[in-house]
């Protein structure tokens, strides 16, 4: 697994990082405890939530 950089999730729809969040989230189980997969899995994880609640993606 790679790290998926800010520029690529600013440039995602939410429905593209609703994707990733869910495709990451199924790997986790397969990724071996405390591997640098996991981490970069964790990593990627948090700043796709973190790009899925910027303001332009919220429902107004």
């Amino acid at each position: 697994m790679r790290v998926i950089s800010q520029s690529e999730l600013l440039r995602a729809t939410k429905i593209d990082l609703q994707v990733l969040l869910r495709e990451i989230t199924a790997s986790l189980p397969h990724l071996a405890e405390g591997s640098h997969e996991l981490r970069i899995a964790h990593y990627n994880l948090h700043n796709i939530r973190l790009a899925i609640a910027r303001p332009e993606l919220r429902p107004r």
